[in-house]
């Protein structure tokens, strides 16, 4: 499976429509996101859980051969419906669970009580979870923050995913990077057929921090991917960076007129990783 931490595009899939489980997994997404929660009807809850259980096995069969990690998302902790679906990842053993309104770090408690191997993908819905993040992020389980931007929206009665959400993102980011985690995962982009503006959508999130988004649509995979590639000049400038360091035997140089110290040629550094990283997993597909 891929690396959770380096994992870029996470797409849904409804868990009552397990006629579109395997093409979610080899969609090139790399994380599928099994919904038990927004995606389905109330009335179809238990039929959700029926299908996933049948399927996952072939499911998991086809994620091993794809390279994907699988994770379900569990209806919110405080809702009946999440007793059955905690249930469920007992008996699976998913190795990521999504639970969505997160409020605190004890919320994670029964996840960790009953899927203790399990990792967790905490979905920030709220005003009350945004500004708890800084000691959700520190629970145990958790792999990532996720932004549901789209219900923090409703939460907090505001119209527009950019500006009204930009401290809460940034929330979002410093908590993940105080407590040592991957950065965060941004909410979705509801367009699916506007792609520059899905690339859009994705760039402004990588520029505070983010290193992936959620996405609803096997379309806005290849642009979210692309949003967060690095680029032929990013590369270029992080190479020569990393070139005149070495040159300067470590110490203070200049490229192109600018000061090279040290924090620049960290970024530099993990600039040149994350690209060997992506050809590496590209290749290993």
């Amino acid at each position: 499976m891929n690396e959770l931490n380096n994992a870029i595009s996470y797409l849904f899939v409804p868990g009552d429509r397990p006629e579109r489980f395997e093409k979610a997994v080899r969609s090139g997404a790399d994380v599928v996101i099994v919904d038990l929660e927004d995606a389905v009807a109330q009335a179809n809850k238990g039929a959700a859980r029926s299908a996933v259980l049948e399927e996952w096995k072939a499911l998991s069969a086809v994620a091993n051969e794809t390279n994907v990690t699988l994770c379900i998302r569990i209806n919110a902790l405080r809702e009946d419906a999440s007793r059955h679906d905690v249930a469920l990842c007992n008996l699976l053993r998913p190795s990521l669970i999504m639970v969505p309104k997160v409020e605190s770090r004890n919320d994670l408690s029964v996840v960790a009580r009953e899927v203790p191997d399990a990792r967790v993908l905490a979905l920030i819905e709220t005003a009350t979870g945004v500004l708890e993040a800084r000691e959700i992020a520190t629970a145990p389980n958790v792999a990532r923050l996720v932004l549901g931007s789209v219900d923090l929206m409703l939460n907090l009665g505001v119209t527009n995913d950019r500006e009204p959400l930009d401290a809460s993102r940034s929330m979002l980011v410093l908590a993940s990077a105080s407590a040592g985690i991957a950065a965060p995962v941004d909410g979705v982009c509801t367009s699916i057929t506007d792609l520059d503006l899905v690339k859009a959508d994705t760039e402004r999130a990588r520029s505070f921090g983010f290193a992936a988004k959620l996405c609803i649509h096997p379309k806005q995979i290849a642009a979210i991917t692309a949003a967060f590639s690095v680029s032929d000049d990013e590369f270029a400038w992080a190479s020569q960076v990393v070139a005149a360091s070495k040159a300067s035997a470590g110490a203070a140089t200049t490229v192109n007129g600018a000061m090279i110290d040290l924090p620049v040629l960290m970024r530099a550094l993990r600039i040149v990783a994350q690209r060997n990283e992506a050809t590496l997993a590209a290749t290993s597909r």
